[in-house]
């Protein structure tokens, strides 16, 4: 098996803890990692899978990384100042309208130097490889090499760096004595809880990786997450097997939809920012969240409860109407 070597992102361990106000206040014993820290501006889980992506792409020799997502995406943000950090020319194709005006994610972008693309929601959806590819033959036309990173960065590239995370959360649990039943994180394109799982399997680690996803439904985002899975097995020969039913992915806290969040996220956002100084995001953390309190009061989560931060705090503020704030 020969790995790719990652380039320095992240500041790693990301510190993991015990939630004791929270714990008290849902009724649970609840533990936090904290991959929101894992920088200031390159912060968040997609980092980790950049330290890998970039690095193939230094290997392949590009010039220009190429990737995707909404106009608020939090792993468009990253990549955008990872590229600045390692001299790579950053295209962005962003599913949505151009804003009248920067705020929070984009605003960081184009800081960085990224070059926005902005297309229709119904032309990403219906042909989103076709469109990173017609930009990959644009930047070749003009002398560039082009490297293209996938939606939330989830290939099995991106997503082994969630194997090594699994590992890196292990050996802190054993060493502070949390042993947890499951670990719960937010799910967008599929990467974090792939590697995560792959990372329990590898590891021999009876831990139960559920996911809150806040994009599909049940049913495309376990495709999405063993189509990622499979490719990291084969990509990396392991002796490794899985079930479809090993893949928990929990739909009930989606709402709307991607990118809307109802009365009871922005509550329970807020509800952790009082009690424990950690802000959340409406788009996946404060879903991810708000499934961890509402399993809790269900009774369907017992025992020790690990919930992965995934990040997200500068999709917090597009937001900021959401909520209901003290008079000042």
């Amino acid at each position: 098996m020969t790995l790719i070597k990652p380039l320095p992102l992240a500041n790693l361990p990301t510190p993991l803890h015990r939630l004791d106000r929270l714990s008290a206040r849902w009724k649970g014993d609840i533990w936090i990692k904290r991959d929101d820290l894992t920088g200031s501006g390159l912060t968040g889980n997609k980092v980790r899978k950049l330290e890998y992506l970039l690095s193939e792409a230094r290997e392949k020799k590009a010039d220009t990384i190429i990737t995707c997502g909404g106009v608020q995406s939090n792993h468009c943000r990253a990549t955008a100042l990872a590229c600045a950090k390692y001299g790579f020319r950053c295209l962005l194709l962003l599913r949505g309208e151009r804003p009248s005006g920067l705020d929070s994610n984009l605003m960081l972008d184009i800081l960085a130097g990224a070059e926005p693309r902005f297309i229709p929601d119904d032309r990403y959806h219906a042909d989103l490889p076709g469109e990173l590819s017609h930009l990959a033959a644009e930047v070749k036309s003009g002398g560039g090499s082009p490297y293209i990173i996938p939606e939330g960065g989830s290939n099995p590239v991106g997503a082994w760096s969630y194997v090594e995370a699994l590992r890196e959360v292990h050996g802190q649990c054993a060493k502070l004595g949390c042993c947890p039943e499951r670990i719960l994180c937010a799910n967008g394109s599929g990467g974090t809880h792939a590697g995560l799982l792959l990372g329990a399997l590898i590891e021999g680690w009876n831990v139960k990786i559920i996911s809150a996803t806040v994009c599909y439904s049940t049913a495309e985002t376990v495709a999405r997450v063993a189509e990622i899975i499979d490719g990291m097995i084969d990509r990396y020969n392991l002796d490794c097997r899985y079930k479809m039913s090993d893949i928990r992915v929990i739909d009930d806290y989606l709402g709307e939809g991607y990118a809307k969040a109802d009365r009871d996220v922005f509550d329970v956002i807020a509800e952790v920012a009082r009690c424990e100084g950690i802000i959340l995001d409406p788009v996946y953390t404060g879903k991810a969240a708000r499934a961890v309190k509402c399993e809790l009061a269900k009774g369907s989560f017992k025992d020790t409860t690990l919930f992965w931060h995934t990040g997200g705090v500068f999709g917090l503020f597009p937001f900021r109407d959401g909520f209901d704030y003290p008079a000042i």
